[in-house]
């Protein structure tokens, strides 16, 4: 309901509700508080509505859209831990933002702290937001919800079983139906059924009502599944005042890699990925990711990418950002060189490397791509292109000494040899015949058997480079083992220069 206040009209004092379909035509999906005290409630007919409150102003409501909010406000919650998830299992007028902050409280001077700050900001939203912090997460989940969280709109408890015995036994995310069957027989506090055996809970109840309490009470460890698993590495920067332009952003971003490329060389690994973010002061977020074809811990570097990048970026500053994040999705470790006796070792390949890095980030991810050598005997797969950031941390060894023009595929050809293994003295290649002048060879490539084709049978190579009489120089195969493999071997042209 505030979501769509904060869409509509600024007017507090008129009726106002949010409709759905549902049995019997359009239904209230949620009512504000001044239709609330006129006596309209959720699920009641539209018709019914009006003829109670003539004044009611409706809107469509738009259950998607309010998960998707909830979901970006649990992502903006990541500025004060990286474990947080929107509340599965709550209704829409209880959804809630689950958080878990072991370890983070000290750095906002406590827990309380922590929370005076969070409860503060999210109000300053436009949202009303009760908050709790407790050993467990069923605790915390029930003391924010029906605990009294007083003026500051917050609380925080240690003792669990004190803690959780005054609430209503609906603060045990327990069904609507079994809280009704609980008050029948007079339990309507927790406190009442902690007090009970709990395998006589378990036989008239079932095993959901002690799992809940198990939960509540640490009997049973709940884990919270993060919207995205928390970066081993990341540095932040945070400001007193909030950054209105995209260049003291970039400013920031800089620092935050300079912190970042101190604690990646700490642990001597080097960034592949590494992910941006921004969180404003109005609750939106931005993001943007810089990638590496080698680990790197140079913070020039990654500011350098960062500068390109943040032109195409598209990112919005809005009413000012507060805080901006630098994390390493992925990193490896940095292979140990040798740079007092040769200085030149490894620079031609950190040269192309950081090429690739910079042609990425101007041009958008996979534009540029580069001739790499991949390890293979046959000369068709022995290269291939590779985008900068697909590009191996290592080059592969170099290659055999091969023509200049490779032809794919290979173009066939007729030839004559004096000798069935021998090589090449004649042979016509498109409707031209030449004659061999020199030859060296051969160079005998077997398949590769794990490339094999299941009833295709794969046929040894054996390859020739030749000089005819005019001085022209071509690489021939003949591909077949005389006597082995076939009676009569093919020969075709691969390459030439």
């Amino acid at each position: 309901m505030e979501r769509a206040r904060r869409a509509g009209p600024p007017d507090n004092n008129r009726p106002f509700a949010l409709i759905a379909p549902g049995a019997g035509g359009e239904r209230l999906y949620a009512v504000c508080p001044a239709a609330a005290r006129a006596g309209l409630a959720m699920s009641m007919r539209v018709a019914d509505a009006r003829a109670l409150v003539p004044a009611l102003r409706v809107s469509p409501a738009d259950p998607d859209g309010d998960r998707a909010a909830l979901e970006d406000l649990a992502r903006w919650c990541g500025r004060v831990s990286p474990w947080t998830a929107p509340d599965p299992g709550a209704a829409a007028p209880l959804s809630g933002v689950l958080m878990d902050v072991t370890g983070c409280a000290r750095v906002f001077g406590g827990e309380d702290r922590l929370l005076d700050g969070l409860i503060r900001d999210v109000r300053a939203l436009g949202f009303t937001a009760r908050a709790a912090a407790a050993p467990t997460l069923g605790l915390a989940w029930a003391l924010a919800r029906y605990g009294d969280t007083g003026q500051r709109g917050w609380c925080a408890a240690e003792d669990a079983h004190g803690a959780l015995a005054p609430l209503p036994v609906e603060a045990l995310r327990l069904t609507p139906e079994m809280c009704a069957a609980l008050r029948r027989f007079g339990l309507s506090t927790a406190g009442a059924l902690m007090g009970l055996p709990r395998r006589a809970l378990v036989r008239r109840f079932g095993p959901e009502l002690a799992r809940r309490l198990d939960q509540a009470l640490c009997g049973v460890r709940e884990t919270l599944s993060p919207l995205r698993p928390a970066p081993s590495l990341r540095a932040r920067v945070r400001f007193a005042e909030p950054l209105i332009t995209l260049g003291s952003v970039g400013e920031a971003f800089a620092h935050a890699l300079t912190r970042l490329c101190v604690l990646l060389e700490r642990e001597g690994l080097g960034a592949r990925r590494v992910r941006l973010t921004l969180y404003r002061a109005d609750g939106g977020m931005g993001e943007m990711m810089l990638a590496a074809a080698a680990p790197v811990h140079d913070s020039a570097h990654l500011i350098r990418l960062m500068r390109h990048r943040l032109e195409r970026a598209g990112l919005d500053a809005g009413f000012g950002v507060d805080l901006v994040e630098a994390a390493a999705l992925l990193t490896r470790p940095l292979d140990a060189g040798q740079t007092s006796l040769d200085p030149d070792a490894g620079a031609e390949r950190v040269a192309a490397a950081r090429l690739m890095d910079r042609l990425d980030a101007r041009l958008g991810a996979g534009a540029a791509a580069c001739a790499q050598v991949v390890d293979s005997h046959a000369p068709e797969r022995a290269g291939q292109w590779r985008s900068g950031a697909a590009a191996p941390a290592s080059w592969p060894r170099r290659p055999e000494r091969r023509p200049l023009l490779i032809l794919d595929p290979p173009e066939r050809a007729e030839a004559v040899a004096e000798i069935p293994d021998g090589p090449p003295r004649r042979f016509t290649w498109r409707r031209v015949a030449h004659t061999v002048a020199r030859a060296e060879g051969p160079e005998r490539i077997a398949p590769e058997w794990w490339r094999l084709t299941p009833g295709v049978a794969a046929r040894t190579r054996d390859y020739f480079r030749v000089e005819t009489g005019e001085g022209r120089r071509f690489w021939l195969y003949r591909e077949g083992l005389y006597g082995r493999e076939t009676r009569q071997p093919g020969w075709f042209v691969h390459g030439a220069g």
